[in-house]
């Protein structure tokens, strides 16, 4: 079956004409490597353009990347860790109301860590959470400081919290000795929060007392970047090959689901071939209180699934739909973007909101400028690659009542800018879908880094309001 694809923007001007017309060859050219739309399917895709807000951050810190770190709080306010790899982390805060973006704290600073010439705690890589007036979150370290200084100059990861009343970011106790976390939930009624760490090892935060536990290990291979926790205070989390493992904090156990798999395509794991297999669990799992399940997209196919934690002793896994850009959906998975970290659920309307790439990486690729390329051989020797395409985000919402997916199209801000990747998504009290990550930049003052070193960048907030 043949694909055609369209790229709908009445916005574009003479100037843009070129790029896009090599958008829209690139996108024939990969139907024609490898068809992706299944036989029965429509074999027309739409690639239009859908306007959102856009809000810069920094021209001063220049931050480049940003993993989960966000969260919108009761007084309507937007807390924002951003980080750069090699150097910092900051926290932002933006007021929804007001629209002003304020800087809060550099986390080397606030430490005392910069200019000592050590390991840093330049990461924020966890979802953030509210009790009693603070959003707490924690640190890690991610090649965050000089290359040639011995890693045991690094002294450890910090839980932080944030005073909603004056943006104040205080350093609480540490975690560990070296590792920091990826993933982070908060049991409130037990006023407790669980942190997943590089190390594999799930630790559990007495917020009162301000102590650590570690709980043990719940992964020896590569972890997953966001766990849950359900409405009986156990959490969640994944590990390759779509293996789950939960804790119990009645029993103060951990288990292994071994009856239980995640829908993922490929696995590596084995004893022949040891690698990070980052594509074979959860990349991002939201709770739902409504309906009591937890939703979750897998990190390589993208694939849409249910797991609700109640259906017998371990749970039950219900596959929903793939939620990949539309050109690689029924195809080859291993050509499947990775899946990004922005996805919300909005209870106003009662969908997920999902913000894919079309093409590569933004946040790997702007460190790695080899990552998300297209090989020659899959592009039959074209000069379109994946150096050519920057990787666009399309945003896709699933209702939770009809199963109904809908492709709403590719971000562009008011300003003209292309939304390049997005690293986190949150919904507002009013249904507004407000997400963070890599932005088109002209601004030589605000470009942070250059995605495959062609696509110059810098990090910024966005806004879509499903009512307009």
């Amino acid at each position: 079956m043949k694909n055609r694809f369209d790229f709908l923007d009445k916005q574009s001007n003479s100037s843009e004409i070129s790029w896009l017309f090599k958008l829209v060859l690139f996108l024939a050219l990969w139907g024609l490597v490898a068809p992706t739309v299944a036989a029965g399917q429509i074999d027309r895709i739409q690639l239009k353009t859908v306007p959102i807000r856009h809000w810069n951050f920094s021209n001063v810190d220049k931050d480049a990347q940003m993993w989960s770190g966000m969260y919108i709080a009761s007084n309507n306010r937007i807390y924002i860790g951003l980080c750069t790899h090699g150097d910092a982390a900051n926290v932002y805060e933006f007021d929804i109301e007001k629209e002003q973006m304020r800087h809060l704290a550099n986390l080397t600073v606030l430490l005392g860590e910069r200019g000592k010439g050590i390991w840093t705690n330049g990461k924020i890589h966890v979802q953030m959470q509210e009790l009693d007036g603070y959003i707490y979150f924690g640190s890690l370290c991610e090649d965050n400081g000089p290359p040639r200084i011995d890693a045991s100059s690094y002294r450890g990861p910090w839980w932080f919290r944030i005073s909603m009343e004056t943006g104040e970011v205080t350093p609480l106790s540490r975690i560990n000795s070296f590792w920091g976390l990826l993933g982070q939930c908060m049991d409130k009624q037990r006023r407790l929060i669980y942190g997943l760490a590089e190390d594999g090892h799930l630790y559990k935060y007495y917020i009162d007392e301000d102590w650590t536990e570690d709980l043990g290990r719940v992964d020896d291979w590569d972890i997953c970047r966001t766990i849950f926790l359900d409405d009986l205070g156990r959490v969640h989390g994944s590990y390759p090959p779509g293996r789950l493992w939960r804790y119990n904090p009645e029993q103060d156990r951990i288990f292994d689901l071994k009856l239980l798999r995640l829908p993922v395509a490929l696995g590596s794991r084995n004893a022949t071939n040891p690698m990070l297999d980052r594509r074979s669990q959860w990349r991002i799992i939201e709770w739902d209180p409504v309906t009591r399940c937890a939703y979750g997209i897998v990190g390589g196919s993208n694939m849409l699934f249910r797991y609700d934690v109640h259906d017998s002793h371990t749970g039950n896994i219900d596959v929903l739909t793939q939620v990949s850009a539309p050109m690689y959906r029924g195809g080859d998975p291993s050509e499947v973007p990775h899946a990004t970290l922005a996805m919300t659920i909005s209870q106003t309307e009662r969908k997920i909101y999902y913000i894919p790439v079309i093409s590569g990486d933004f946040d790997y690729a702007a460190v790695n400028p080899d990552f998300g390329r297209v090989s020659p051989k899959k592009a039959r020797g074209s000069a379109l690659s994946g150096d050519q395409m920057p990787p666009l985000s399309f945003m896709i919402s699933y209702d939770l009542e009809t199963g109904e997916r809908r492709d709403i199209g590719l971000l562009r801000a008011d300003d003209g800018r292309w939304a390049y990747g997005m690293g986190g998504a949150e919904t507002d009290r009013q249904g507004r879908i407000w997400f963070v990550g890599a932005f088109e930049e002209s601004d030589p003052g605000y470009v942070a880094r250059k995605i495959r070193n062609k696509f110059p960048y810098s990090m910024g907030l966005g806004c879509y309001d499903p009512a307009k």
